[in-house]
This record gives structure tokens, sequence and C-alpha cells, in this order.
């Protein structure tokens, strides 16, 4: 391991030591002996903020994830796309693989924060936060975390992104465990059928944050399914600000206009992002009708547990994210209809 110092031998008390550990293994060991005196960093962008913010209070030591070899790439095998925890937010949103395979990632990646920040902020990080733009976007691409958890047996092991967000919803998530990557399946799984996946790649995404289905499937019937996937955000400008809502879904739209597979999610500002399964459950199976638009708004504003803060009140953040919803998947139809 390598501590890094400034110009002294000893910091002053108020400069962090920073280690720099050479692989995950070192980087728990770090952290089972400073305990809550040290923090991990990559990127630091969230961090800087908190810091800046007075959220958090620097702390005495900061171990450097970015010195561990081998997470920032993004690797497109067979059956599913991994993401290293260490590639930037930039890099996720001008990757092909994501940009079919974990669309409403790829542009969740496209439109969180500044260019400047993008170019710096890792994935990992902006998921481990918990509280990340991009945790709706796993959500609705069934996203697993891979882990290195000095608490856990065995030490390696990988988890639904659902089953961790619950456990730091009831305060359970392990404080010892380096993320090391994200790992996003392909294709529909529904029993019977035999996905067919197309091999279309789009190059480039639209300005603003609308459907970009790249992907279909023919069922044992020979009916023919597109993806419908988008991401949407609400912030208190246009751009470059911290959300109040961010909404993602994703499902299997027929010729006839069935849904299938259906995943919707919600998240933003400081607030955890969740699965919202009433919404699933109303989609589910239903056959596509704008009139029925009000009603998915009703039960996600209703299903979504928020917070009130000085931007924002919870029936606000609320009200926002079934509009966003209903919105998002009108506008994503209505993008299919007209063949964008």
């Amino acid at each position: 391991m390598n501590p890094h110092l400034s110009n002294n031998d000893m910091p002053p008390i108020d400069q962090p030591v920073v280690w720099e550990p050479a692989d995950a293994e070192e980087a728990l060991a770090l952290k089972r002996e400073h305990g809550a005196n040290a923090v991990w960093v990559a990127g630091g962008t969230l961090l800087r903020t908190q810091w800046e913010g007075g959220i958090a209070a620097i702390p005495a030591h900061m171990i450097r994830l970015d010195t561990i070899e081998g997470m920032r790439s993004i690797i497109d095998e067979t059956d599913y796309v991994q993401v290293g925890s260490l590639a930037t937010l930039k890099q996720c949103g001008q990757h092909a693989a994501l940009q079919q395979y974990a669309n409403a990632l790829y542009m969740a990646c496209r439109h969180i924060a500044a260019p400047a920040v993008r170019n710096l902020a890792t994935i990992g990080g902006n998921v481990a936060s918990a509280v990340g733009d991009a945790l709706p976007a796993l959500l609705v691409h069934d996203a697993s975390l891979l882990w290195i958890d000095g608490e856990h047996t065995p030490l390696h092991h990988e988890q639904a992104a659902v089953d961790w967000m619950e456990q730091v919803r009831i305060g359970r998530r392990s404080l010892h465990a380096v993320l090391l990557g994200i790992r996003f399946p392909k294709g529909p799984v529904i029993s019977g059928h035999l996905p067919v996946q197309s091999s279309v790649a789009v190059e480039s995404t639209p300005v603003d944050l609308s459907a970009n289905a790249v992907s279909f499937w023919i069922d044992e019937h020979g009916e023919r399914w597109r993806e419908l996937c988008f991401f949407r955000k609400l912030g208190r400008r246009e751009a470059f600000t911290p959300s109040l809502v961010t909404v993602a879904m994703r499902c299997w739209i027929s010729e006839s206009g069935e849904l299938t597979r259906v995943r919707v999610a919600a998240g933003g500002g400081s607030g955890l992002a969740m699965r919202l399964l009433q919404c699933e459950l109303m989609l589910e199976g239903r056959m596509y009708d704008a009139t029925w638009l009000p009603e998915l708004a009703r039960v996600a504003a209703q299903e979504f547990s928020s917070y009130s803060d000085p931007f924002a009140e919870a029936p606000y953040r609320q009200q926002s994210a079934g509009n966003l919803l209903a919105a998002g998947l009108w506008e994503s139809i209505r993008d299919m209809e007209e063949g964008r």
C-alpha cells in the first residue's frame, strides 16, 4: 500500500492521509484498519460537494479506488454487459453496448451533472452513494452489483441491485464493501420464448431524453416485440443541477400494443430509488391506451415514497414522478409509431 502525503512527513490535522491500494483486498484491509475515519474515493465529485456544503466532514483517511487495475472496463459478453465501477459517466454515456442493452443507464449517464463532472465521476460512485440518478436505470434493467465485502461470505459475491437498495433502506448496508462492477443481462427472459436479438446499434442519441428502442425479439407465435426504454429527470433548472425527481421505465411492447416484462423505478435528489411495483402490475399484460395514462400518473404518485426539503415538498416530487412516467410512456410510444 502507498500512503500519499503532502510535502511534509506529517500532514496538518485537517488534511487527510490518502492511501493508494494496489487491489481491492488491500483497500478492504485499509478500511478495516481505519474504520469510520476512512472513506472510499474515486472521482470524488460527490464527496467534494458534500464537504463544501457542510453535509459531511473531511475524513482523516481517504482510500483511493482509482489506483486499482481492471475496474474501468465495459465488457460486452454473450449474455450480459459488465461495467467496471470506475468507468466514468462519460464512458457509460458513449458506449454502444450500453446504448443497446442498458439504454436507460446510457441516457441517465448523458444527463447527470455537467460535462466536466461526467469526465471524472464514476458509475460506481454514483451507485454506491445510494442516491445517484443512475439507480432508477439500474433497477429497470434488473442489474446486479459485484462486490468484495469483508463482512460477507464468500468475500466476492453478486447481489441484485433491488436487494441492495432494500438493505440500504432498512439500514443494513455493509460499510466494508467495495463495488467492483455492475452487470446487466441482455434481452428478455420469458419462459417458452426464444428471443431473437437485433443487431441494431444506434450511433447517437437525441439531445432530449426521448426513448431509443434498439432491440426486438420474435416470440414463438411469430409476433414481433420491441424494447421500450426511457429515462426522465426533473431539476430545478434545465441542466447541471441536482435532480428533484428521476424516473425510468423499461418494457417490451408487441405489434398489437401489449406490454410485458415491465420495470418502473423512481428516485432523485437525496431520496432512495425504488421499484414502483404497483405501476408494474398495472401495466403488465395490458394493451396500451393513452386514456389510462392519468390513472398511471396517480398510481405512481401514490406509490413513490419521497421527502421534503427547502427546494420541494414530498407531494410535489410524488406528483412530478407520476407525470414524468406517464409523459415518458406517451412520448416513447408516439416516437415508435412515428418511426423514430
